[in-house]
């Protein structure tokens, strides 16, 4: 599937993780911000977690490549067991610091919207950290509404922020 011009979505596997942890590694590193671990401690973990995470049951990776190059992945987390199952979490959205304002993280949300609805979900929920004001707009333009705020849950440089819990509902329920 192309989305943004001249970048092909798919699903991310095991053959990806090499890509994928440098892709999130220089996310993090740019943006610490955006991602609950710190720098250091993400370059600690080995390519075999990369290659776990994207082979975790429930969760679906997809990537934006340009050519041969990841560029951005989003991971879509179903929720398993009857009574959650309508529902799944949007987590790890990550775009090439040098390839952000091109679209990539929009088309990367469109996709994963869609693939949730064809999945029959009703409704996606996602965490960020308050003050990350492209994110939020981000999210603001697909409709994801704010239902809750948890204070000082994220530690950065000394100073404590905030975490936005928010809901895209996809069907009535």
């Amino acid at each position: 599937m192309t989305a943004t011009p001249g970048i092909t979505l798919r699903i991310l596997d095991q053959r990806d993780a090499r890509a994928y942890r440098a892709l999130r590694l220089a996310g993090i590193h740019a943006c610490p911000l955006a991602f609950q671990p710190d720098y250091g401690e993400a370059c600690l973990q080995p390519l075999s977690w990369a290659a776990q995470r994207l082979s975790t049951p429930g969760d679906t990776f997809f990537g934006a490549f340009d050519g041969g190059d990841l560029v951005g992945a989003v991971c879509l987390r179903r929720h398993a067991g009857r009574k959650i199952a309508h529902s799944a979490e949007l987590k790890a959205l990550v775009v090439d610091p040098q390839r952000q304002r091109q679209g990539i993280g929009r088309s990367l949300l469109a996709h994963l919207i869609d693939q949730a609805r064809a999945a029959g979900l009703r409704q996606l929920t996602l965490s960020l950290t308050d003050g990350n004001g492209r994110a939020e707009r981000l999210y603001d333009a697909f409709g994801f509404v704010l239902f809750g705020l948890e204070q000082a849950a994220f530690l950065l440089d000394d100073t404590y922020y905030a975490i936005q819990h928010r809901q895209l509902v996809l069907a009535s329920h």
